[in-house]
């Protein structure tokens, strides 16, 4: 299982905050390790590779729901 640690930047981060924190499924686990006032840091628990896990969080946020609302980005550290 590899560990990735992500970066989530957004203006309203506490909606984003409020979906992932804690978050699993078949294909990852997230565990909030930072919050900031526009920003997260997480840590991702997942077989996927770095590029793939951004990816996949990208389009999971998206789909949250407040994520089509919001402008993120989402960045490996």
């Amino acid at each position: 299982m590899n560990q990735h640690r992500v970066n989530v930047f957004c203006g309203q981060i506490k909606f984003l905050h409020e979906f992932i924190d804690n978050f699993s499924d078949e294909t990852v686990r997230v565990n909030v390790e930072q919050l900031n006032k526009i920003d997260m840091n997480v840590t991702v628990e997942t077989e996927l590779s770095g590029e793939d896990t951004v990816k996949y969080l990208k389009e999971l946020l998206k789909n949250s729901p407040m994520g089509s609302a919001l402008h993120f980005s989402v960045k490996l550290q």
